[in-house]
């Protein structure tokens, strides 16, 4: 996992992150848990069909999944 958390630093965006509903992100660490975090084209198709229909095609690109897939485990992360 540690070259696919250097690989999300490089990707780090420049503005904030989209929000993604409760929904949309259960579905992605469902993919993650089944794909796993270096097959980011299938965690991207693999969630493309439980997308909200207003959302932009490119809502669940692959590099927008790593970015959510990675800010979500930084937020596990940090002590409360």
């Amino acid at each position: 996992m540690a070259s696919s958390s250097s690989a999300a630093q490089r990707l780090k965006p420049k503005k904030p992150l989209d929000v993604w509903s409760t929904r949309e992100k259960l579905c992605l660490a469902s993919a993650v848990f089944k794909i796993g975090d270096q097959n980011w084209v299938s965690v991207s198709r693999a969630i493309k069909p439980y997308a909200d229909p207003n959302r932009p095609p490119e809502w669940f690109h692959q590099k927008n999944c790593l970015l959510q897939y990675y800010d979500m485990m930084e937020q596990l992360e940090q002590p409360k």
